[in-house]
């Protein structure tokens, strides 16, 4: 067997692939002195000491086998290149060699010819069932019974009884075609073989409630050598055919329990050496699934999209302990080797670098859970909440293949969670990985956008013409991973950056021209004629958007440190959703905004329409929401966000905003009489109520119209064959068809602001909806969470007896006078998307006695400002007063 390194940690030139030579040269000694350290090598370690002394011995004699800037290597035309199957390593090795590993996941590959028949092919007749077992188990048991009347049974003789049991597993486990056989449960209704895991946990649940661990173990012991020996033929795609056999070894039962550390009610079966080769087990099989052919992997998500919710929602739950326990291993590394901070050398950084990437196998016994790690580091700079020195490092998990694998895997699963039906579908929330948000985001960020600082070894290959180093892994190409909190992270830092820019270049222009240019975004407006201030000014500053924004009203004398902002933001959209403006509709029965097909003035043969123009401000106005980090309220369906990040549409985003309606398309769907077309006489046509009417109140109006679905769709009656496709059409006309000119204006405003952010491409339409609505609470909020993170000045205290009144007069409060509160005071009655707790709430004393004044509000800084009232009604009936009568910035 002959041992290759491929792309490790080293630098190496794109164009080939291979190895520098500092690495090699560091390989070959570390072989030699292994070798001179045994006293009587195999032929294999031999064999395996030549091939890395650069030495390939075949019958003409020995080859050399060194770096790519050797000239005997350029010219060896029988090097075949691939990537590794379990790691995706660059591999190069001589056609002859006929078996070969991969020294980063130590799994060995064996080339064979290709097979002249199927029949050829090892245990064509056999397959691995529950039944099969149940039927062993019951004969060993009843042998079981029959020894203990003798009174003779001990460990040994226990075992032997079992035989049976281990002789059937390895029959079976010992192949991949058996596996790729065993388990499979025929679906009539799609005609497609499934795999059975309501029958793969049963066996394993036998297997784990036997007397003895031995079969149990004889199981795992088999599919560990199956892993890390495959066979492939020669001649083909090196790849991984088929996957089933992966998923079943990747639903056993203690490959979950090996990534969690000091768990609680451990059984038997959970012994170190059991949990050590689950480990082996659950980090090949992501390695495996995680490379599979581009034509394999649609097969596997075509399957994981029927694949039953609970057991979909397990594989997901296993990838993210999978990365959690690969960090923990990080963190463990760094601290056992003195690196735990930031003035990291940089010969320290190549050190783990490589010692990283290359692994012997063992990295799950010397791992530990990141609870006890920072349980022992609690008072060191390391695990300090606020301290950056705890942010793991962008070279600590570039190059390690783990972390890659699973990553890419999870991707996956995400693309076959976005395929399955919306009620059975996981929420984005059960993808997120709450251990990455103590990566350095700024690092993975800036590597994702290609910005990150150029070495020097970069920057000389750049010189010399070669073709770019290849892009590093970043977990920000795998968003769905990382939580909503990092992403908001994320945009925050990049948008602090831009603004930064833009004020910078503000600043420089001033110098070169020598005028005065403002580094904000500067709006003044009037309140009564909000809307048509703020378009003329977002149309004279475009260039300007991007800056920090600050709002002035016409004739008041706020001054605008974030208050108000969020009143205009929240002005603007009132005025902009107002019924008489017809911009968008109310659907009653959802209680939601839509696009209106035909606004008021509309005229669809004009491209500059005046009417578009305020679509286009919509879209200003709420990408500068986002970039302002402000709530707004808006009641749009899913549909809106999924059509703002190009996702697609289905029928139940239709149901959610017309109800009644699908509810009746449903009925027809499911009617299956012959008389169809009696009983519905429909045609491919639909009638909807133009907005007209509000502009015009004359009997002239043409308040409903009737459009075709279809070329002539008049004459076109709905039967039973072509009921599907009049629904399809249907929907696509109320969600996308009819609204195009005015959608693709508002899309026009949203992305001129976010032209130049990267960081919006991070979040999908769940996301970006908490994103700009925040999170809506349905019954009540929780102020027992936000006064737990409350600030008090100017003689307050969390002890006061007008602040105890206080937080118990708005918990006896309902929902409504709750929002109103929180609007009077945040002026927003949305909470933030990463909860209540994030607000940054405080309670501030005007003056310790009793006064007939109202309390205050600063908005700017989500600050409420109370005397010391003499009594808990008279603070009650103050509160009422502020909440209900306030508006802007002062009273009216």
């Amino acid at each position: 067997m002959v041992s290759f390194f491929g792309k490790l940690n080293a630098k190496r030139d794109s164009r080939d692939g291979t190895m520098s030579k500092e690495l090699l040269s560091h390989s070959v000694a570390r072989t030699r002195n292994k070798a001179s350290r045994s006293e009587r090598p195999t032929s294999e370690q031999s064999l395996a000491a030549k091939v890395k002394d650069g030495e390939c011995p075949n019958s003409k004699g020995k080859k050399k086998i060194s770096s790519k800037c050797s000239t005997e290597e350029e010219n060896t035309p029988d090097l075949v290149s691939l990537d590794c199957l379990c790691c995706g390593v660059p591999l190069r090795f001589p056609a002859s060699i006929k078996k070969f590993r991969c020294s980063a996941c130590q799994v060995t590959v064996t080339m064979k010819e290709p097979a002249i028949s199927s029949d050829m092919e090892s245990g064509a007749h056999i397959s691995c069932t529950l039944e099969g077992l149940q039927k062993v188990v019951s004969r060993c048991h009843d042998d079981l019974q029959r020894l203990k009347k003798t009174g003779i049974l001990d460990k040994e003789k226990k075992v032997l009884i079992f035989e049976p049991v281990i002789t059937y597993l390895l029959n079976r486990f010992h192949d991949v075609n058996v596996l790729n056989r065993s388990f499979l449960i025929y679906d009539a209704g799609r005609n497609v073989k499934m795999l059975n895991y309501e029958a793969l946990q049963k066996f394993f649940c036998i297997l784990s409630t036997l007397p003895t661990r031995k079969p149990y173990y004889s199981m795992l012991c088999c599919c560990n050598d199956l892993l890390k020996r495959v066979t492939v033929q020669k001649g083909e795609i090196l790849q991984v055919s088929q996957y089933r056999w992966l998923l079943i070894i990747f639903n056993i039962p203690t490959i979950r329990s090996c990534l969690i550390r000091d768990r609680k009610g451990k059984n038997v079966f959970e012994t170190p050496q059991i949990r050590a080769v689950s480990y082996e087990l659950v980090k090949r099989c992501i390695g495996y699934l995680s490379n599979l052919s581009a034509t394999t992997s649609q097969q596997m998500i075509q399957s994981l999209r029927r694949t039953p919710t609970g057991d979909f929602s397990y594989q997901v739950e296993i990838l993210n302990l999978y990365i959690t326990f690969q960090f923990s291993r990080l963190i463990s590394s760094e601290l056992s080797n003195g690196t735990a901070n930031n003035n990291i050398k940089p010969e320290d950084e190549m050190r783990s670098r490589l010692r990283r990437h290359h692994t012997t196998g063992h990295e799950f016994l010397n791992a530990r859970p990141i609870s006890a790690i920072l349980d022992e580091k609690r008072e060191s700079d390391f695990t300090h909440p606020a301290n950056t020195k705890m942010r793991f490092k962008f070279f600590q998990y570039e190059n390690d293949w783990h972390i890659q694998s699973a990553a890419k895997l999870m991707f996956v699963y995400y693309v076959a969670n976005s395929r399955r039906n919306c009620h059975r579908a996981l929420s984005i929330q059960n993808f997120y990985n709450i251990t990455l948000d103590f990566i350095d985001f700024k690092q993975d960020f800036d590597h994702w956008r290609g910005v990150a600082q150029k070495t020097k070894i970069n920057q000389l290959i750049e010189e010399w013409g070669s073709p770019r180093v290849k892009k590093k892994f970043s977990f920000c190409k795998y968003p769905f991973i990382l939580s909503l909190g990092i992403k908001i992270s994320i945009m925050e830092y990049e948008v602090r950056r831009i603004m930064e820019h833009e004020a910078e270049q503000a600043f420089l222009t001033s110098l070169d021209k020598g005028k005065s240019v403002d580094v904000y975004f500067k709006i003044k407006v009037r309140r009564e004629v909000i809307s048509h201030d703020s378009l003329r000014c977002i149309k004279e500053h475009q260039g300007d958007l991007l800056k920090s924004l600050r709002i002035e009203f016409v004739d008041e004398p706020g001054i605008d440190a974030g208050g108000l902002r969020k009143e205009w933001f929240f002005l603007l959209t009132k005025s902009l959703f107002n019924p008489m403006n017809g911009l968008f509709i109310h659907i009653k029965e959802s209680s939601r905004s839509w696009f209106a097909i035909d606004p008021p003035n509309f005229d669809k043969s004009k491209k500059n329409n005046p009417q578009l123009e305020l679509y286009y401000l919509f879209g200003v106005v709420m990408a500068l929401a986002i970039f302002n980090s402000t709530i707004l309220d808006l009641q749009f369906p899913k549909a809106f966000y999924k059509k703002l990040c190009t996702e697609p549409l289905s029928f139940e985003d239709y149901a959610e905003l017309f109800p009644e309606t699908s509810r009746n398309l449903i009925k027809m769907l499911n009617y299956t009489k012959d008389d169809f077309q009696e009983v519905f006489s429909l045609t491919f046509e639909t009638t909807y109520r133009n907005n007209n009417w509000i502009l015009n109140d004359s009997k002239s109006s043409k308040e409903y119209v009737t459009v075709e679905l279809c070329e002539n769709g008049r004459n076109v009656p709905i039967t039973q064959s072509n009921k599907h496709e009049f629904v399809t059409r249907w929907v696509e006309f109320y969600l996308e068809n009819s609204i195009k000119p005015q959608f693709n204006k508002f899309t026009m405003g949203f992305k001129r602001v976010f032209a130049q952010c990267n960081s919006i491409k991070l979040f999908n339409s769940e996301e970006l909806e908490r994103l700009v609505c925040g999170d809506e609470e349905q019954t009540k909020f929780d102020f027992k969470s936000l006064r737990s993170v409350t600030k008090y000045v100017g003689g307050f205290s969390d002890d006061s007896k007008v602040v105890r009144w206080f937080w118990e007069i708005i918990e006896s409060w309902d929902y409504p006078l709750q929002k109103k509160l929180l609007q009077f005071i945040t002026a927003s009655d949305r909470i933030p998307a990463t909860g209540i707790t994030t607000i940054p709430f405080k309670i501030s004393q005007l003056g310790s006695h009793d006064s007939d004044d109202l309390p205050l509000a600063h908005t700017c800084f989500n600050e409420l400002c109370l005397w010391g009232y003499s009594s808990k009604e008279k603070l009650k009936l103050k509160l009422l007063w502020a909440i209900n009568e306030s508006e802007g910035y002062g009273f009216r």
